[in-house]
This record gives structure tokens, C-alpha cells and sequence, in this order.
């Protein structure tokens, strides 16, 4: 094949070779076979450079590695193999950021390296790096997103954390042909994201948040482990929510007249959800949590039941929270397997941390009754019941039902008002920030 392909480009292009350092696969070749391949591929004469990735379409790690795994976790393999070879190394795997990049480069570990997804999240990398512009840099958050779109839910590319990417053929972000007063009542994603938009085309913007600090359900998300990248992207939006000049106000839980006498010329309302509570009986008992309240530190007992009612992260998330911290969890699904809408490059990194601390799941189940120390359960097909006995607590991860009380109550009494982010429609992060985008162009008219 080499001399194939050799033979029809001749010794004007360069030719590379992308290969594992090693196989994530039951009988799979190991690190030394990968220092041996890579030394047989370099005697041919036929290759100019070697391409080192690590992982597999749906292993433990994924070949697009997600936010389970340390930055650059795998270079150390890739420099075993440049150290056996002559011809240059690249070296691609969760390379996040120019400060992994620069680590690889001066371990000895490549020559040179590879990044992709970080290059969606902040088009002009090179450009703030080259500049020291480091704290400008918008971090990639590595939930996969900007590649789960398109093969799982068949919906147009998208970066969760950069709305723009995809959008390059429009050219510069456009200022508003009539600058407005925007006022903005919620600093989660959604949020956060219009207000940095409209203030960057020209709009005067104030935010204004209820709790003491901004990031909204995703600030809570962050407590869940591997979410490090959530808390760098908030603090990066606050950073540029600074720069941007947006007025932020806390601690105002706004009502309709207090919006109304703002005088803003636009209002959106970003407030958010409410914790879903499914209509099962005992779901108001005392050993029974929110996944909010978990994750911002609520005390559960040992054995832990998590009522699984959402098709992506979340009940996964907390699930690691727990059993991180040494609690026996067990998830159920009324579905036939877990977290839908997340994809095979994503899925296995999670399901590979559970698994390793004997989280259970139970799929086709739901849960129809909460008790003092057990936990209901009927199959969805025959519902034939079942009692889990030894449950000391109860964690509700069930979604969020939208907080759109304001915008109901201004609707009809404000000449523009929007409904925005979770308070529009329950969703995740890459949804609220293109929503955000959406909204900011048309502001731009």
C-alpha cells in the first residue's frame, strides 16, 4: 500500500503514517509493538513522518479523547517513539491548550503537534498566544459536541463553547446598524453569551444574575470530576463579559416592574430551570436529593439510587461525584441503555470510570416508589415489580422544566422581550450558546 501510494504522488508530496501507540483492544499490540511498528514503517524508506495517536472507535480511550482524560495523557508513548525513530513525530490526543502544547514540544515528546477541536473552540490561538493574549483564549471543554451533533442527532456542526465556529464564511462579527440598551436577566451559559454578543456589535448590556456569581447550572456541573475545562470556560466568559464593558449586576431576583422600569429597549430573560421532580411516589421523603444539591455538597447516605431521567451526561456525572467519594451507586434507566444522546467517542471514557468503581446500572426500569430504606421498581414492557432494598438515599437527575415566569409575566407588557437558554427550552450548553448567537444577529439589524 505504502509503495502504492509512493509510487503515485512520487518525491514531491511528504507522506506520514497515523497509527496507535498502542491498541485499546482485547489481543491488541502493546506500547513496544507500537516502538516496533513505527521502526519497520521508518526502514521502508517510504514515509517522511509518523503521526501518533492513542484509542479506538469505542474503547476506554475513545481516538477523539473527551474530558475524562489528562491533557496530553499519552505523549510520553509518543516520545518513546520518536527516540526510536529519525523521521519527525506528531503527536495528537487531547492536546487542549498552548501551554500542553509547549509541554510536549520541550519533553522531547514530538516534533511536532497536533490540535483540533481546541482550534474550533478559539479560532485565533496562534494569534493571542503569539501576542500573550493567553487569558483571552477561549478554552475547548472537550465534551465532544462539535462531532456528536452530526452522527447521533443528525443536526448541523456546532462548537458548545464557540457559536462562531462554522460561521467563518459570514466574516467579522457585524456591528448593530441601531445600537440598543440590552438587558439581560440570567448569567447562566445562555446568558453570559448574549450579553458578551451584543455588547461586542455595539449594544450597551447589563446582566443581571440572582446568585453571587455566574455560570448558572453549568457552575454546578462543574463539581462533577473532569469538568475542570466548565469552570476555565466561565471564567473565561466573565473575563470577557469584563472587556466587553457589560454592566453586571448580582443579587436581583428580578420581577416583571423591575425589568420595566430597567427601560431597557431589549429584555432577555435567561432565568433558567427548575429541578423536574417525575411524579413517583415517596419523591418528597427526606432521603430524597436533586442532583443540584448533590453536586454543591448536600449529604447522601452510603448506598446511593440515582433515578436516571436524562439522555446525556448528568446522571452519569453524578454518579462518578459519588462513587468517587466511596458511595455503592446504582443507576435506572427506563431506557435500553444509558445516555442516548451521547456518542461512541464520549460514551466509553465514563462508562470505563464507572464500571471500574462497580457502579450498577439497570436499564428498561422505572422507578415508581421511594420508601425509608428501599426503592420501587417496575419493567416498562411487563411491569413486573421489584423492591432494591438497602437504599439509604435518593438522587433525582431528571432534567430541569424551564423557569419562564418572567418572560410569561413581561410578554405582553414590554415591546421586545426573549426567551433564552434553559428558560426557552431545557437543553445543553452548545444549544444555549448557538440560541445566544441567533439572537445577538438579529439584535444586529
Amino acid at each position: 500500500m505504502l509503495t502504492a501510494v509512493r509510487e503515485e504522488i512520487g518525491d514531491g508530496m511528504t507522506l506520514g503514517v497515523r497509527f496507535n501507540a498502542y491498541e485499546e483492544a482485547p489481543g491488541g499490540y502493546n506500547a513496544a509493538d507500537g516502538v516496533e511498528i513505527a521502526q519497520y514503517l521508518e526502514s521502508t524508506g517510504l514515509v517522511d513522518f509518523l503521526h501518533v495517536v492513542v484509542g479506538s472507535t469505542w474503547g476506554d480511550p475513545s481516538y477523539i479523547q473527551p474530558q475524562y482524560y489528562a491533557p496530553a495523557q499519552w505523549s510520553a508513548l509518543a516520545g518513546d517513539i520518536r527516540r526510536s525513530v529519525r523521521i519527525p513525530v506528531v503527536y495528537t490526543s487531547r492536546v487542549t491548550s498552548v501551554d500542553v502544547a509547549e509541554r510536549v514540544l520541550a519533553d522531547g515528546h514530538a516534533d511536532v503537534v497536533g490540535m483540533a477541536r481546541a482550534l474550533i473552540a478559539e479560532g485565533e490561538m496562534l494569534t493571542k498566544a503569539r501576542e500573550n493574549r493567553l487569558d483571552e483564549i477561549r478554552p475547548c471543554i472537550g465534551g465532544n459536541d462539535c462531532i456528536s451533533r452530526r452522527y447521533v442527532e443528525g443536526l448541523p456542526f456546532g462548537c458548545a463553547v464557540n457559536p462562531h465556529a462554522g460561521q467563518e464564511v459570514d466574516g467579522p462579527w457585524a456591528r448593530a446598524a441601531r445600537p440598543r440598551r440590552v438587558l439581560v436577566v440570567g448569567g447562566g451559559p445562555a446568558g453570559m453569551e448574549l450579553a458578551a454578543l451584543a455588547a461586542e456589535s455595539g449594544h450597551t448590556v447589563s446582566l443581571w444574575e440572582a446568585d453571587g456569581e455566574l455560570g448558572g447550572q453549568l457552575r454546578i456541573a462543574a463539581e462533577a470530576p473532569s469538568y475542570d475545562q466548565y469552570r476555565r470556560y466561565l471564567d473565561w466568559q466573565a473575563r470577557r463579559l469584563e472587556r466587553a464593558g457589560v454592566e453586571i449586576r448580582f443579587g436581583i431576583r428580578a420581577d416583571a416592574d423591575a425589568v420595566l422600569a430597567a427601560g431597557a429597549d431589549v429584555v432577555a430573560v435567561a432565568t433558567g430551570v427548575t429541578p423536574h421532580r417525575p411524579p413517583i411516589d415517596g419523591v418528597d421523603g427526606a432521603n430524597v436529593h436533586d442532583i443540584r444539591a448533590v453536586l454543591r455538597g448536600a449529604a447522601v447516605g452510603r448506598r446511593v439510587v440515582v433515578v436516571a431521567q436524562d439522555d446525556h451526561l448528568p446522571p452519569l456525572s453524578v454518579a462518578d461525584y459519588l462513587s468517587e467519594r466511596g458511595h455503592e451507586v446504582m443507576l435506572v434507566y427506563a431506557t435500553p441503555g444509558p445516555a442516548q444522546l451521547l456518542g461512541r467517542y464520549i460514551v466509553g471514557g465514563i462508562l470505563a470510570r464507572l464500571y471500574s468503581r462497580d457502579v450498577r446500572l439497570r436499564f428498561l426500569e422505572e422507578v415508581t416508589g421511594i420508601s425509608d430504606g428501599a426503592v420501587r421498581v417496575a419493567n416498562v414492557y411487563s411491569r413486573r415489580t421489584e423492591e432494591i432494598a438497602g437504599v439509604d438515599s435518593v438522587v433525582l437527575a431528571c432534567g430541569g422544566d424551564a423557569d419562564d415566569a418572567l418572560y410569561q409575566a413581561l410578554r405582553s407588557r414590554h415591546p421586545e422581550v426573549h426567551a433564552l437558554g434553559d428558560a426557552f427550552a431545557p437543553r445543553r450548553l452548545v444549544a444555549a450558546t448557538r440560541q445566544a448567537y441567533a439572537l445577538a444577529k438579529e439584535l444586529q439589524k
